[in-house]
């Protein structure tokens, strides 16, 4: 069976989402981890929970971050392939 050839885009458009979430889930933790160290258990609670509600908003926007970025990928191999073909 022969490969699709966007398939290779949506793989790597993936992969860029989910580094880009695995970035935003570092930064949550470290500012959680920091919230721990310096404030008082009430201010800890309140940025929890918008911790919380940022990443719960960012996994509705991992498909449409994953789109767009599959989206550009596309577009920039067909203009190489247009470039290529021009010359």
């Amino acid at each position: 069976m022969r490969r699709i050839a966007t398939q290779p885009f949506a793989i790597r458009a993936w992969i860029i989402a989910l580094l880009i979430g695995l970035a935003f889930a570092g930064l949550e933790y470290g500012l959680s981890l920091g919230a721990q160290q310096a404030a008082s258990p009430e201010t800890r609670s309140w940025l929890d929970l918008g911790l919380f509600l940022c990443a719960y908003l960012f996994a509705f926007c991992l498909k449409p971050i994953q789109a767009a970025i599959r989206r550009r990928l596309c577009r920039n191999a067909t203009q190489q392939l247009q470039r290529k073909a021009a010359s």
